[in-house]
């Protein structure tokens, strides 16, 4: 390699060769995208190059503020990033860049349990009819019904659906390709659009698309839906437009579909990530402690009171 002096062109050179490799991997390019982010942000808090970096530098990136609300990063972004971390230093460990990885000895980040935030059917009915635009609503509705994720929904094509077998053919996170049923619903939606190109255009440029021609972005979809379920009166805010995957597959679960099918249908690649949405309600909890034998209420134990008699005759008796 050619000597470079400067830190930003230290930083340049080994995340190209580190995304290579990935691409060699076969990692897809949004985890590549994120764990470039991820590294960029290392290079501007620390101010050292790759070579130099420390334990310490990364403990400080980990232990920061989430920079909008000021309070402790989230459990699930700090073990996202942790993994990055790892996963870059081993490989600089491993290509002989580094004597030493720093990231190796990171601790474990303490991510409290996940459990389901679904929405309610009765919710999702209050979101489509908030007076959102049909847009909007149609992302809704194909989230609600086919439990694909956002960034998932704003890529389809009209090629990618199949009318006469009735499936979407779509890659998922991860890169995986993957085909689902439609339910009737949709294929009467996908009836309305057209046969081939996004379903979803963008009207002009963005990040991922400068020169025009491509889809509206995730997070553009994903802030309308925001809006839209604050706009239906909904104010918990741990439910968002990934809630309506939770919706999905919660409804499925509760009416009977083996998990096996429904993991399949979820495109996870293990069933313990399924196995999250077999939620637990307040109703269903009650119903259990409901089947529990009746047991009479004592006021004392029946061998404390023969205890008492007997010693009561031995009084007596002496």
């Amino acid at each position: 390699m050619q000597r470079r002096t400067s830190t930003a062109a230290q930083w340049h050179y080994y995340i190209d060769e580190f995304a290579l490799h990935q691409r060699a991997a076969n990692l897809s390019e949004k985890t590549i995208r994120n764990r470039e982010e991820c590294l960029r942000l290392l290079e501007r808090q620390s101010g050292r190059t790759p070579l130099e970096v420390t334990k310490r530098d990364l403990l400080i990136l980990l232990g920061r503020p989430n920079p909008r609300t000021g309070k402790p990063l989230a459990a699930g972004t700090k073990q996202s990033e942790r993994s990055y971390l790892q996963t870059f230093f081993a490989w600089m460990h491993a290509e002989g860049y580094r004597d030493t990885d720093p990231a190796a000895a990171l601790p474990k980040v303490k991510v409290p349990r996940r459990r389901a935030r679904p929405l309610r059917a009765g919710q999702v009915d209050d979101i489509l009819d908030s007076g959102i635009y049909k847009r909007t609503r149609d992302i809704v509705t194909i989230a609600a019904l086919s439990g694909l994720r956002i960034g998932e929904i704003v890529r389809i094509r009209g090629q990618d659906i199949d009318h006469v077998a009735g499936t979407l053919h779509s890659v998922r996170k991860g890169g995986l390709e993957h085909t689902v049923p439609l339910h009737p619903l949709l294929l009467e939606m996908a009836a309305e659009y057209p046969r081939t190109g996004w379903w979803f255009p963008t009207p002009g440029s963005n990040k991922l698309f400068p020169n025009g021609g491509g889809h509206i972005l995730m997070a553009s979809a994903s802030d309308r839906i925001g809006k839209a379920i604050r706009s239906a009166g909904i104010t918990d805010g741990r439910l968002t437009g990934h809630s309506l995957r939770h919706f999905y597959a919660t409804t499925l679960l509760r009416e009977g579909v083996n998990v096996r099918t429904v993991q399949e249908m979820l495109g996870h690649a293990s069933l313990a990530t399924t196995q999250l949405y077999m939620e637990v309600t307040d109703e269903e909890m009650v119903a259990a402690v409901a089947k529990m034998p009746a047991i009479t209420r004592r006021r004392a134990s029946q061998r404390s009171a023969a205890t008492a008699q007997r010693a009561r005759r031995d009084r007596i008796a002496a």
